[in-house]
């Protein structure tokens, strides 16, 4: 199977990294770009704001609304690496705590066994 690295992430929209999850911001973001709040795991790092259900500020009903000055962690995105790194109970163990959307861990298993095909 070739790198995932090297693969086109077939999201086609799907936007459900986007709900529920914690985008961080990394050292090469800028945080006076985007509504920020404090992330509630890791102390003094910066996460994108959420809205009251959860999902992302900036997503809207047709998608990302920043989507072309996304923070680094949007523009990688890619739910198989989630998939391949963590077991089921594991993932389950991150969602329960808020630092995962199981659905994004399922969507990534469900790709990776659509790449075996």
């Amino acid at each position: 199977m070739e790198k995932l690295e090297t693969q086109f992430v077939p999201c086609n929209g799907c936007t459900l990294c986007c709900k529920g999850d914690l985008i961080r911001l990394t050292s090469n973001d800028n945080p006076a770009e985007y509504i920020t709040e404090l992330h509630f795991r890791i102390p003094g790092a910066l996460m994108l704001a959420h809205k009251e259900n959860g999902d992302c500020i900036y997503l809207e009903e047709n998608g990302c609304s920043i989507h072309s000055r996304a923070p680094e962690l949007c523009r990688s995105a890619d739910c198989r690496t989630l998939a391949l790194k963590y077991d089921f109970n594991t993932a389950m163990h991150m969602h329960n705590s808020g630092m995962l959307n199981i659905l994004v861990w399922d969507k990534g298993k469900e790709l990776l066994r659509e790449m075996k095909n």
